[in-house]
């Protein structure tokens, strides 16, 4: 700005030099056009601003100097005001007190080389004013540029304070916003992603570039009319705190989400984008089926320890008196004593399955061939389905494997897996068995049939105790082989499509290859 200043100055002064002719003319010397211009070539090449500042103060001094020796008139001296409050302005100290003792020699100077010329247009005393006007402003200048220089030195400081104060709160919001475990994600009011976290990323799939300034789908579409409304109300002004849903992934799979919708105001109170944080609580929920089904267990469990106890014992006086009467082939009842025999065996089925569910944990462990049973129980039905036109298929892919834990269940297990399949295919069905070492050191037995299959709500209750699509069955087959399995360490699966069939995987671990069997 004193540059520009400086060399506006110069070509007013050498206008009036040229055009308005007055008694005390100055002469506009070249060398002061030179340094203006060699001051704009020094900004541009943006060298020190210090040194920069020292010489257009040296040059304003100077140029003022050689307008007094030019033409010494008295009132040019006050002109030495001008580069003092350049460097006060400037907040220079150095260059004032520099500049101060140089400007008083300089009017000492001029005032001894000129004093005659000076005593015509002045009174010797005004001489001395003008003299203690320079000294009075250019020390107010100087206090000026301490006290302004102090000013701007604590509002640095504070500035400084406030941006670290800033920059710390909003570092601990970027690092919260960067590190926390749960899906955060925000949006604009038109639904459109604005900022994502790596959690939201992994937690649905989608990355960062795919999600900014696009609309992603993120719930099932089964659930995009109840998502739509909970929209318009956030709209509103309201928000959800752990609500419980299922969203949806990137692949198309879903999962259990617990959300937090909330709207987010600026300072003026205006709702400017929406907050959705997001929980997996596939784990949780999981747990709590988990804990269900045992409560379920325990319940059966005492119940068979009561059954058993108070029922069979009478069955088997029951049971005995009938067996006799039908060794009778003369007595009229023969066909209703027949009937009761068969339903007391049925009763006695169940009471044998309510025991296996009030049994402990597997106490007897001993190593076997998983493949040498699972060969016993195709044994065993393939009368069966030999007579029904069902064709087995079997595809060892797992052979000689061998599996610690009681044997006699694990066989219980498959006995009830092909007995369900059995029954379920119609003739000339088809039946395959295959065997796969699975990750973790699980083997995989694979029972697939191509029978009329399950609908999702029969799948869902598939291990519910007492729950059973057949006239004739208990209820309790499937309760017992998922505890089976889950009390040896492993998973059971059922995958089925109405009309496409049923797959039951069986996960088991394993221990090694078998070479010789032995009990531990």
């Amino acid at each position: 700005m004193f540059i520009q200043l400086f060399a506006i100055g110069l070509l007013f002064h050498t206008l009036l030099s040229l055009f308005i002719p007055y008694e005390h003319a100055t002469s506009v010397p070249i060398i002061a056009i030179l340094f203006c211009i060699s001051l704009f070539i020094l900004l541009k090449l943006k060298i020190n601003s210090q040194l920069l500042q020292i010489l257009l103060i040296a040059g304003l001094n100077g140029y003022i100097l050689y307008i007094i020796i030019d033409t010494p008139y008295y009132i040019h001296i006050m002109l030495f005001v001008f580069p003092l409050i350049v460097a006060s302005l400037y907040h220079s100290i150095t260059a004032s007190l520099i500049l101060l003792p140089i400007t008083i020699m300089e009017i000492l100077f001029l005032f001894f080389t000129y004093f005659d010329q000076f005593k015509k247009t002045i009174e010797f005393v005004d001489l001395y004013v003008v003299l203690l006007i320079v000294i009075l402003i250019s020390v107010t200048a100087i206090f000026h540029s301490l006290l302004v220089r102090k000013t701007w030195s604590n509002l640095e400081e504070q500035q400084i304070s406030l941006e670290r104060a800033l920059d710390s709160k909003e570092g601990y919001l970027h690092m919260f916003f960067e590190n926390a475990k749960d899906g955060i994600a925000v949006f604009d009011l038109d639904a459109r992603i604005i900022e994502v976290n790596p959690a939201f990323e992994l937690l649905y799939g989608w990355s960062r570039e795919e999600c900014i300034g696009n609309r992603v789908p993120l719930v099932p579409p089964e659930n995009s009319e109840a998502a739509k409304d909970r929209m318009k109300k956030i709209l509103s002004g309201e928000s959800f705190y752990s609500f419980e849903t299922k969203d949806m992934k990137k692949d198309g799979t879903f999962f259990d989400a617990q959300l937090t919708l909330s709207p987010i105001f600026n300072k003026c109170g205006d709702m400017v984008a929406m907050s959705v944080i997001t929980r997996d609580i596939s784990y949780r929920k999981e747990a709590e089926k988990l804990i269900i089904q045992a409560e379920k267990l325990k319940l059966a469990g005492e119940i068979a320890a009561g059954v058993a106890h108070e029922i069979r014992n009478p069955m088997t006086v029951i049971s005995g008196f009938i067996q006799m009467m039908n060794e009778d082939n003369n007595h009229p009842y023969q066909s209703y004593t027949k009937l009761i025999e068969s339903e007391l065996e049925r009763i006695n089925l169940i009471i044998s399955e309510f025991l296996i569910l009030a049994k402990p944990h597997v106490t007897t462990i001993k190593e076997f061939d998983l493949e040498k049973i699972i060969q016993d129980v195709v044994l065993l039905y393939t009368p069966e389905l030999n007579m029904r036109g069902i064709l087995l298929t079997e595809s060892w892919n797992a052979s000689n494997v061998v599996v610690a834990g009681e044997q006699n269940q694990i066989k219980q297990v498959f006995i009830n897996i092909v007995k369900n399949a059995v029954e379920a295919l119609e003739k000339e069905g088809s039946l395959h068995i295959s065997s796969k070492l699975e990750n973790d050191g699980f083997i995989g037995i694979h029972i697939r049939d191509n029978g009329p299959g399950m609908t999702k709500e029969v799948q869902k209750q598939i291990f519910e105790p007492f729950f059973t699509t057949k006239t004739t069955g208990t209820g309790l087959g499937m309760m017992i082989s998922q505890k089976i399995i889950q009390e040896h360490g492993g998973k059971i699966m059922i995958n089925s499509r109405l009309n496409n069939g049923t797959l039951v995987s069986i996960l088991l671990p394993y221990k090694s290859p078998k070479k010789s069997a032995s009990s531990i």
